[in-house]
């Protein structure tokens, strides 16, 4: 069986971090071709930063993570440094990330990535036929 090939979008606070190492730890399963962060947890560069932390923390850096978008489209950014503590990740003392932030943007990814890899799903499974 092959791995099923993923992007994680994510606002990385403790509980993201929790669910993108179980994704990185189970390669057999899952192929984390990209990671995109967004605002929600804590502000755009705090979670572009802890999802760079995380897949160093996992012995991942070669997955490649995009900053998003840094606000919802339809509302105001609300987030939760209450939950998570001000940098999203609080409690541990963690290194600054190494590897570097991708230079596109998320939703660029997405779609790249999306349009270069064969449909997972055809059409007609999709609408029943």
């Amino acid at each position: 069986m092959t791995a099923r090939k993923i992007i994680i979008d994510t606002d990385p606070g403790q509980d993201d971090a929790v669910a993108i190492l179980l994704a990185l730890a189970s390669p057999e399963d899952i192929d984390v071709l990209a990671i995109t962060a967004v605002a929600g947890n804590v502000p755009l560069a705090l979670t572009a930063k802890n999802a760079r932390i995380v897949c160093e923390l996992a012995g991942k850096p070669e997955v490649p993570v995009f900053a998003g978008c840094d606000a919802p489209m339809q509302r105001p950014l609300v987030t939760a440094e209450h939950v998570h503590g001000k940098t999203g990740l609080d409690g541990p003392t963690l290194p600054d990330p190494e590897m570097p932030l991708q230079e596109r943007h998320g939703v660029d990814c997405i779609i790249d990535t999306l349009r270069s890899e064969p449909a997972a799903v055809s059409r007609s499974a999709c609408w029943g036929r």
